[in-house]
């Protein structure tokens, strides 16, 4: 360390470290908010096994802001169908379309390798000439008053000190950031063995659909549809102890033509720097939460789908293996002074619901554009704290929910009286699921993602009472069809992607007093968008021609809505009176002293 840090040169207003997907979207934030930021990451290349897989829509809308959403789906497989198989001859199905979600581009769940994800982010920072810096660790820190002195310890043995005002942990499960910080990370370890795989497969298996084998208490197995390296991910778990759940007869570390083991591929992955997109952990015991490499065989994974699914899938050609635990852990604060949190490095859980990358990617979202603003002296460094206070009680429910679903689930394979209770109810249960569309929505809502809000948010001010339905100030801003005033087609989201603040005047333009709009627009120049949006078009106005904006943002007169830089409602009110949404930017963006 220099002999006073604190009196150091700050070079970069943030070091992060991880270059996961978690890591990436931070970086991407940054970079189109104008911060001064390094990316590092402990692996020499990009991990190009598959990991976490399913992109949920609220994700996909923050890499449309990015211009990278159409790509990523391209991808991608958008399989809207669930199939269970409950016995040789009996399945149940799910079918998710008309899935009643007309306020996103994206209302599907996209099936897709973590290192598509990570490819599309990557290319979109090498464009912006941002360079991921790879081979290079952080070894330690130390904060003070004024920023973060970091040790950087590089793959052919040269040590850096770097300056930096935050530093911010994607780091993964094992996060240096959080230890180093001194932050608790609560929770337990899951009982159940779990395997993984890559593979081609024949048999049993319906084309372009999620496939369940919940199988009766020897061993469950999911095949979900991808397109890259494989056709087919699955992810198998058994009761711990059983033969199947430890190498399905092969030796450790026994190697079959065409396969990646972990101790090829996966451990690597399990203790780099960045994330590991399904949470996995070791299938050692390891209370402490640290994940260590522990092989599979092709073999391995055959005995447990065999458990799993009678004999009827044969798996073949694997690009990856792996045996890992999981665990259901969260760190007790997303902020220890001039330190952050985000990702795995934050929480860790069942991969129920295809819920923890993108998470992390909502986390570095959230943070990406605060950090920014204030390191660059654009907003008061109270804002900082708003990101604790948003992300860590989503993350808290996120644990609750998947170990809820998950405990259910493993109810439902315990034994072969659960699995005949299981098989009787579960196929009128899922046709009167497929029945209800308002059931439908809801649900997706839930696991897209998109009904996330931070309402009770010290950044959310709500002024009045908004229309039964509408949404408030906290919750995310719906998209809508629009046009410009030259008649080009466009939406609320396309128009709403510039990092800064968006100041929506909805109604009549001559609601609003002319000279105040141009007062507030000049006040916060560079950091406030205000666009009038209004049924009808009208010079310089948006223009809702099928009146479904208003529709779902609530509006039956006027209203004026301020939409943060990651596309949630800061402040809501249904006047023209402008005097508040003033002092709400004033009091944000407006330094402190």
């Amino acid at each position: 360390m220099p002999d006073d840090p604190a009196n150091a040169t700050i070079h970069l207003d943030v070091l992060v470290v991880g270059a996961g997907p978690t890591g990436l979207t931070l970086a991407a934030q940054l970079q189109r908010c104008g911060a001064r930021f390094r990316v590092v990451d402990r692996l020499r290349e990009r991990v190009h096994e598959s990991r976490a897989l399913a992109v949920q829509a609220r994700s996909l809308e923050i890499l449309d802001a990015l211009g990278l959403a159409d790509d990523l789906v391209a991808r991608g497989n958008t399989a809207v169908r669930v199939v269970i198989h409950l016995g040789r001859a009996k399945t149940a199905a799910l079918t998710l379309e008309d899935i009643g979600a007309p306020d996103t581009r994206f209302p599907f769940i996209l099936f897709v390798s973590q290192a598509e994800t990570e490819a599309v982010l990557g290319a979109h920072l090498e464009n912006a000439r941002v360079r991921i810096e790879r081979g290079v660790e952080l070894a330690a820190f130390e904060m003070d008053d004024r920023g973060v002195t970091c040790t950087l310890r590089h793959d052919d043995g040269r040590v850096e000190h770097v300056r930096a005002r935050y530093l911010a942990g994607c780091d993964g499960a094992h996060s240096i950031v959080r230890k180093g910080a001194g932050i608790p990370f609560h929770g337990r370890a899951y009982p159940q063995d779990f395997v993984l795989g890559d593979v081609d497969a024949d048999g049993a298996l319906v084309p372009g659909a999620v496939n369940a084998f919940p199988g009766h208490g020897d061993g469950t197995a999911l095949f979900f549809p991808l397109r890259r390296p494989r056709p087919w991910r699955v992810i198998g778990f058994v009761p711990r102890g059983r033969p199947a759940a430890r190498n399905g007869g092969a030796a450790a570390g026994e190697s079959v033509p065409g396969q990646a083991t972990a101790g090829q591929a996966a451990a690597p992955g399990l203790a780099s720097a960045g994330e590991s997109g399904a949470q996995a952990e070791s299938a050692e015991d390891n209370p402490t939460g640290e994940p260590t490499a522990s092989e599979l065989s092709l073999a391995g994974l055959q005995a447990v789908a065999d458990a799993a699914t009678g004999g009827r899938v044969r798996l073949r050609d694997p690009a990856w293996l792996t045996r890992f635990r999981l665990h259901h852990r969260q760190a007790a604060a997303y902020r220890a002074g001039r330190a952050f949190l985000a990702g795995d490095a934050a929480h860790i859980h069942s991969p129920v619901g295809g819920q923890g990358m993108n998470t992390g990617i909502q986390d570095a979202w959230n943070l990406g554009w605060k950090l920014a603003f204030v390191a660059r002296g654009l907003a008061a460094p109270e804002l900082l704290d708003t990101y604790h206070a948003e992300r860590w009680p989503v993350g808290r429910i996120l644990l609750r929910s998947t170990d809820r679903v998950f405990a259910v689930f493993l109810a439902m394979t315990r034994s072969r009286a659960a699995a005949r209770v299981r098989n009787a109810l579960l196929p009128p249960l899922l046709r009167w699921l497929t029945r209800s569309r308002r059931l439908r929505a809801r649900a997706f809502r839930l696991v897209s993602q998109l009904a996330i809000r931070y309402r009770a948010s010290p950044l959310s001010v709500q002024a009045g009472t908004p229309p039964r339905g509408a949404p408030r100030a906290g919750d995310r801003l719906p998209d809508a069809a629009l046009a410009r005033d030259d008649g080009t087609a466009t939406t609320l989201h396309r128009e709403t992607a510039a990092p800064r603040f968006h100041l929506l005047l909805v109604g009549p333009p001559a609601a609003w007093d002319p000279a105040r709009v141009a007062e507030l627009r000049a006040r916060c120049a560079g950091l406030l968008a205000i666009r009038h949006l209004t049924g009808e078009p009208a010079p310089g106005a948006l223009a809702d021609r099928e009146g479904a904006a208003h529709e779902r943002l609530g509006v039956r007169g006027v209203a004026q809505l301020l939409v943060r830089p990651d596309g949630h409602i800061g402040f809501r009110a249904d006047d023209a009176d402008l005097d508040r949404v003033t002092r709400y930017l004033e009091r944000w963006l407006t330094p402190a002293e």
